[in-house]
């Protein structure tokens, strides 16, 4: 059994948690359907449910499309924590990573968080950069200042919301002097995706003022997590190699 739910404007096969609209399934969906299908045999099961979207959100250090995927996540495997519950005595849950992208830091030197401040994101970045690109052709590319504050306010809370420092409006405007003179734009690449420099910039501006840094734009050594619940849990001690997970996880032949 495999679940794959596509968009129009995502190439993914789903849309981030905080671009998701009413008729989009929740992961906490996909996995309650699964499980619900999967329990119907007889013979136990195992299901791997995966939050890649935080992965792609971190790639193009996006915290707070990243957070929303962490809880998006975390509704999913509150999905398997109630079948657990259910059937305790036969249930191994195991949430982990495959690696660490980006190498977050919460805290950016001066021992305060502002983490509040990316509530005012409504978008992603990547639908950020599909609106402004909409918006370039939509005025066939003569686009006014007062739109793009427009849009970032809209989208980000820019100036209404958030306030900016002289030097971050300076950026700004400097990158939509750049960038939207008429000539081809070159946009940021990372490893999905493509965004708008002035896109990716304000994005960078919100990081920072919610005191969030980031090392990179791909995977890091950072060592991530292991959490581990229900029948042979306490197998998952200690400090683990990603790859010994398949092994440490009890086989059948263990409860017999």
């Amino acid at each position: 059994l495999i679940g794959l739910v596509g968009s129009e404007m995502c190439i993914r096969d789903r849309p981030y948690a905080i671009d998701r609209e009413e008729d989009d399934l929740t992961l906490s969906q996909m996995t309650e359907g699964a499980i619900e299908f999967l329990n119907r045999g007889k013979e136990g099961f195992f299901l791997m449910v995966e939050g890649g979207l935080i992965d792609y959100a971190c790639h193009v250090n996006d915290a707070a499309t990243a957070f929303r995927e962490v809880e998006d996540f975390a509704d999913a495997v509150q999905k398997a924590y109630e079948f657990y519950l259910k059937h305790p005595d036969e249930t191994l849950i195991v949430v982990t990573a495959d690696h660490e992208t980006g190498g977050i830091v919460l805290g950016t030197g001066s021992y305060q968080l502002n983490l509040r401040v990316l509530e005012n994101q409504r978008v992603s970045l990547e639908k950020l950069t599909h609106e402004i690109r909409e918006l370039r052709d939509m005025k066939s590319n003569q686009v006014e200042w007062e739109d793009v504050q427009e849009m970032l306010a809209k989208n980000l809370g820019f100036w209404n919301m958030v306030n900016l420092s002289t030097e971050d409006e300076q950026a700004l405007k400097n990158c939509y002097q750049e960038t939207f003179s008429g000539k081809t734009v070159e946009m940021v690449k990372n490893l999905y995706s493509e965004n708008e420099p002035i896109a990716q910039l304000s994005v960078n501006i919100l990081n920072r003022l919610a005191k969030i840094g980031w090392a990179s734009g791909g995977h890091s050594a950072g060592v991530v997590p292991v959490y581990a619940i229900g029948v042979g849990a306490e197998r998952f001690n200690g400090r683990l190699d990603n790859t010994c997970l398949l092994y440490t996880s009890p086989s059948p032949r263990d409860r017999s």
